[in-house]
């Protein structure tokens, strides 16, 4: 015979899909703090801006020097990161307007991003 141990303690029941994803369900449905909603209304009108770049990027004719993988994705990335940073410095402007949805409160009269001049 082999020396295989089974348990002898009974089997748990597993809990239900429902119990395991409640406490997730809550911590989605809880309002962003308030530099949460800010970072991401930036990070959206970023994620605008890169895309808006990869369509200008688009019309530059490429030269045929140091065309390759490697170089495309450097490029990608500079772009990327240049609408991170455009976004993070104001952009378009349209990251306060987004940041307003996402709080009524911080309408005219609430506390909310620096106004625009």
């Amino acid at each position: 015979m082999s020396d295989v141990a089974f348990p002898t303690s009974p089997i748990l029941p597993r809990p239900s899909l429902a119990e395991t994803l409640a406490p997730k369900a809550q911590a989605l449905l809880r309002r962003p703090t308030q530099g949460a909603a800010e970072r991401a209304a930036k990070d959206f009108e970023s994620v605008l801006l890169y895309r808006l770049l990869e369509e200008m990027k688009r019309t530059i004719p490429s030269s045929g020097l140091l065309e390759n993988g490697i170089s495309e994705q450097v490029r990608d990335l500079f772009w990327y990161y240049l609408a991170q940073d455009l976004a993070d410095k104001g952009g378009l402007g349209m990251w306060k307007e987004l940041y307003r949805q996402m709080n009524p409160a911080s309408g005219p009269g609430g506390a909310g991003p620096e106004q625009a001049p």
